[in-house]
């Protein structure tokens, strides 16, 4: 196999989780393809780096969901086949990190003619959605809290 090599789990997690940390978008667009190829990422692992790895910063969240969304087909009915609640993890570690009303709207607009292509996924779904609506509503109360504190912080 021609793949990331770890000997250890803890040692690839750590590598996966580094990796997640890169600030540049084609850089972690080719992570995400790597985990379409088998021969690259085992499937259990590729559910860890999409859904975690790469979703640590806004960048990779961006990444991720604009990933998911070109290749959800190959996704939900190939790649992840058969792997007990993988689409719940990916559809929530992707999504559920959101924080702004665009995304939301972005979100329910393609889900909404693919909810059903969800099946055991779909609760998470909808906690996602959840997730995403707490947000906005946090960052709508304390954003400008949190803007002035960062500001007079650094000045």
């Amino acid at each position: 196999s021609s793949g990331i090599n770890a000997e250890y789990g803890a040692e690839k997690t750590v590598m996966y989780y580094a990796l997640g940390l890169i600030q540049d978008y084609d850089t972690l667009w080719k992570f995400a393809e790597y985990c379409l190829d088998v021969t690259k990422v085992r499937p259990s692992d590729a559910l860890y780096i999409m859904g975690r790895s790469i979703t640590q910063t806004k960048l990779g969240r961006d990444v991720s969901w604009e990933f998911l969304k070109a290749n959800w087909d190959e996704l939900h009915t190939t790649r992840f086949q058969g792997a007990l609640f993988s689409v719940d993890a990916y559809v929530s570690g992707v999504l559920s990190k959101f924080s702004d009303q665009a995304t939301y709207d972005d979100i329910k607009k393609f889900f909404t003619p693919r909810y059903e292509s969800l099946g055991p996924g779909e609760s998470a779904y909808q906690s996602a959605l959840q997730s995403i609506q707490g947000n906005i509503a946090w960052l709508n109360k304390h954003g400008d809290a949190i803007r002035d504190y960062v500001e007079e912080d650094s000045s």
